[in-house]
Formats: structure tokens, sequence, C-alpha cells
């Protein structure tokens, strides 16, 4: 069974913001703000933010150590080049796709 994750509209928000924060920080449950009844924002207590800034921050470090291991024979300048085109590949990409709109 998913986690239940408590929701409340903007206008709930705004009128119970207080009580909403008292909520959070107690409870450590973070809760949706939906706009027209669509997810606009999560509140999470501080705990909860500095866990998911931590694994993100490890998830970064791990593709980084798999690329380093799988490019380990991998002349450096070559890496650095193959890299480098990618990139201005995808910025020539998104340049064509923003002039086609």
């Amino acid at each position: 069974m998913g986690l239940m994750v408590k929701t409340m509209s903007a206008r709930d928000v705004r009128a119970k913001f207080a009580g909403l924060l008292d909520a959070v920080s107690s409870t450590g449950e973070p809760v949706i703000a939906e706009k027209r009844g669509k997810p606009a924002a999560v509140f999470i207590s501080p705990e909860e933010f500095v866990r998911y800034r931590q694994q993100m921050v490890e998830r970064a470090w791990a593709t980084i150590e798999c690329l380093q291991e799988r490019n380990a024979d991998k002349d450096p300048e070559e890496v650095l080049r193959d890299v480098t085109a990618e990139v201005e590949a995808v910025r020539q990409g998104m340049y064509d796709a923003q002039r086609t709109h």
C-alpha cells in the first residue's frame, strides 16, 4: 500500500498556513498544495529537505563514479571531445526547437 500524503487546496493553505506549518513540523509528513486540483507545491519538514538534498548529492556522486569507471580506459581528451560534441548537439537541437515555435 502506498504512503498517504495529505493534500490541501491553495485556498486552505492560505487560510490555515500557521496550522500547516505546525502539522508538517510536528508530524514530519509532507503536504501537497493543489491549485485548481493539480499539485502546485509540497511542504516538507526541514529534516526531510536535508535528507532529500543528501540523497540527490549521493545519486550525483554515484553517477559520476559510474561514468568514471566506464571511461577509465579512455583518453581524457577524447572523452572531453565526445562530451563537448554531445552538449553542442543538444544545444543546437534546443535552439532549432525554439526557432520552430
